[in-house]
């Protein structure tokens, strides 16, 4: 005679594999619900065009502030640099770590809003150039 537990480990088992499937189907597919593709930005570092005035746009320049200075896109940089290439692209996305000094993320993000750069930044680095004076060359 069959035992009335096996039709309750049956369904239980199909619950275990098809939830086990669904998860190594998320985890192998990528980012997220992982709808197709690699999961990666496919247009990151294009130009692509203005729809209303017809010229290019630039992705944000990337610049990194740590104890060692100021970073464009991967590449040491001064600050006047960084202005005009960030001014070119019409935006910029500024991080900083730790180690930064203050007064250097202060002078950055407020000679970027000046020259009319859009910026992007953590919350963090807002609050130091907002709070802290740009340094003053000596």
């Amino acid at each position: 005679m069959a035992n009335h537990n096996d039709k309750d480990s049956t369904g239980r088992t199909v619950a275990i594999v098809g939830g086990g499937s669904l998860l190594l189907l998320l985890l192998l597919r990528g980012k997220g619900w992982g709808r197709g593709g690699n999961g990666g930005d496919d247009h990151a570092g294009d130009v692509s065009t203005n729809s209303t005035t017809g010229t290019p746009t630039l992705p944000p320049c990337r610049v990194r502030i740590d104890a060692d200075g100021i970073q464009l896109d991967g590449a040491p940089s001064d600050l006047e640099t960084v202005t005009e290439r960030c001014r070119a692209a019409g935006a910029a996305e500024i991080r900083a770590t730790g180690a930064a000094i203050t007064g250097v993320i202060a002078e950055v993000v407020q000679a970027l809003q000046a020259a009319g750069v859009k910026v992007w930044a953590a919350p963090d680095v807002w609050n130091v150039a907002v709070v802290t004076p740009a340094r003053r060359p000596q």
